[in-house]
């Protein structure tokens, strides 16, 4: 059966609303919400007080430990626990017996809170939170006539109690929202996240690297049908895209099981990056006398002091004797630039319009480019 109210708070915004309801809790509160149920005993109300003491040394001793768990949390990319995908919820599994017993709190104090709500309400029936609609901490109150000092010791002690132990859990609460909003102030920061996953990767490297020759790589735990981890990063475009979005997100296992798989391929590769591999179809030698004649390409062109771009129909050519497919010419331009820039060349690399304008379909027999195919062929790496 439904349920007059909800007690979940483990989000963000339910976190912010019970912090909001503790702090608004009071003498006058306290006494308004006993007022609403006049049956509990001198016995009853010694019981409750006795649970909450206990309560509020184990909460102490939890606060300590969230406090402790609060330090790391953010900087690792994904825990152990990252199975519940909810940062509150992970929390406030550090201060459990604060939180159930402010549930119950809070049950005993709200009238009609476990009460089901009727039959033909409950497809469309949401149930309000029992901290916004509790007389103990937001929603409006009836004033008690006396106060606190006129009621028994047990009403005293029990209300005293209360107070501390609502100061406590608030402190507590307090720190799981700072951790989430440092956790979502990191996932905004595409290079932190990743800097984070290389953190994690690097972390990873240590506990792999006796055994990374000996690891395959075609077996089911790397395939991305199998690991929801491996499967985001192939859909993402950049490595800071999977990141942000794996970024506390992503099971802990998972994200090993894909750290080793990009360590076994990147072991594989050697100095060799996946675009290369890709544009010169793993052509290892290739790659090196191409890095090679990018680097110095400034060697090839003839003096002009006018000069500011590298000539569009050298990079044409040169893209036309490294024998590029058509569908990859884009990423070959995009390669020059990226490589002749690293390897600090005066001239400003021409862009992809330029490239495609110079392009021909043959390059041999034209005395212009014959010397400069030459000397390209002639390029020893030892």
């Amino acid at each position: 059966m439904a349920q007059r109210y909800q007690t979940r708070f483990d989000s963000f915004e339910g976190l912010e609303t019970v912090v909001q309801a503790i702090e608004g809790f009071s003498q006058e509160r306290f006494l308004a919400s006993l007022h609403l149920n006049n049956r509990r005993t001198a016995m009853d109300l010694a019981a409750l007080d006795t649970k909450l003491l206990g309560a509020i040394a184990n909460l102490q001793e939890q606060h300590a430990q969230l406090l402790d768990f609060s330090l790391t949390f953010n900087s690792q990319f994904v825990t152990r626990n990252n199975h519940y995908f909810n940062s509150a919820h992970q929390l406030l599994r550090k201060i459990h017996t604060g939180v159930t017993q402010m549930k119950h709190i809070y049950k005993r104090f709200t009238p009609n809170s476990n009460a089901a709500v009727p039959a033909s309400m409950q497809a469309t029936y949401t149930p309000p939170s029992i901290y916004e609609r509790s007389s103990l901490g937001i929603a409006p109150y009836t004033r008690p006539m006396f106060g606190l000092d006129v009621y028994t010791p047990e009403v005293q002690r029990l209300c005293m109690d209360m107070a501390r132990f609502f100061d406590v859990l608030r402190e507590s609460l307090l720190v799981c929202l700072e951790v989430i909003r440092q956790e979502q102030y990191i996932r905004r920061d595409p290079n932190q996240c990743k800097e984070l996953y290389h953190d994690f990767k690097d972390e990873n490297y240590l506990r792999i690297r006796k055994h990374i020759n000996s690891i395959r790589l075609n077996t089911s735990e790397f395939s991305p049908d199998h690991n929801p981890a491996i499967d985001l990063r192939q859909c993402c475009a950049t490595e800071e895209e999977f990141a942000q979005k794996a970024f506390h997100d992503q099971d802990f296992d998972d994200v090993c099981s894909l750290a080793t798989k990009e360590l076994v391929e990147e072991a594989q590769r050697g100095i060799f990056s996946i675009e290369e591999l890709q544009l010169f179809a793993e052509d290892r030698d290739k790659i090196m006398k191409v890095r090679y004649i990018i680097s110095h390409f400034d060697e090839y062109l003839e003096p002009n002091p006018r000069r500011k771009n590298v000539p569009a129909d050298y990079v044409a050519c040169l893209m036309g004797w490294c024998d590029i497919p058509i569908k990859k010419n884009l990423a070959f331009v995009k390669y020059f630039a990226e490589t002749y820039t690293k390897a600090n060349g005066q001239y400003k690399p021409p862009s992809n319009p330029a490239v495609n304008v110079k392009k021909r379909s043959s390059w041999t027999g034209i005395p212009e480019y014959e010397p400069l195919i030459s000397q390209w062929e002639s390029v020893e790496i030892s």
